[in-house]
């Protein structure tokens, strides 16, 4: 049965003329973060203390990023650059609450590691997580 799901699903997919990957949406947890300072370096950070979300939602088709930090208000982002390739996604954007943050990431298909960044004009957060496909 499943194998007759799989190819009713490629099937569907050239006949779309697009990668499934393209529709897709996943599910990430944030599992370290550091942050980074001028002069004293960087120091292990808690997701609640460097307010930002343990989990985000990756919109491909949207080319939207959910979060909610806890205790925080809800956001979306626009994604300003996304780009997927054989081995990872490469997503690149700017905060819209702020004009003075960028944020990036690449997730890896196979694994789902997941190393992303947010620069702002004091400091900078270093993100290590995992990604899932979202049902």
């Amino acid at each position: 049965m499943r194998l007759v799901i799989y190819k009713a699903f490629f099937a569907l997919t050239l006949l779309c003329g697009t990668s499934a990957i393209s529709f897709a949406k996943y599910l990430c947890a944030i599992n370290e973060v550091y942050e980074c300072v001028a002069v004293t370096g960087c120091t292990r950070a808690s997701v609640k203390n460097a307010n930002l979300a343990g989990v985000m939602v990756l919109d491909i088709q949207k080319k939207q990023l959910s979060m909610a930090p806890l205790g925080g208000v809800p956001r979306t982002d626009d994604i300003d650059s996304l780009t997927v390739s054989d081995d990872a996604i490469l997503l690149y954007g700017t905060g819209k609450r702020k004009a003075d943050r960028t944020f990036s990431a690449v997730i890896s298909l196979k694994s789902g590691n997941l190393s992303a960044g947010l620069s702002t004009l004091d400091s900078s957060f270093s993100m290590l997580g995992t990604c899932s496909s979202a049902p």
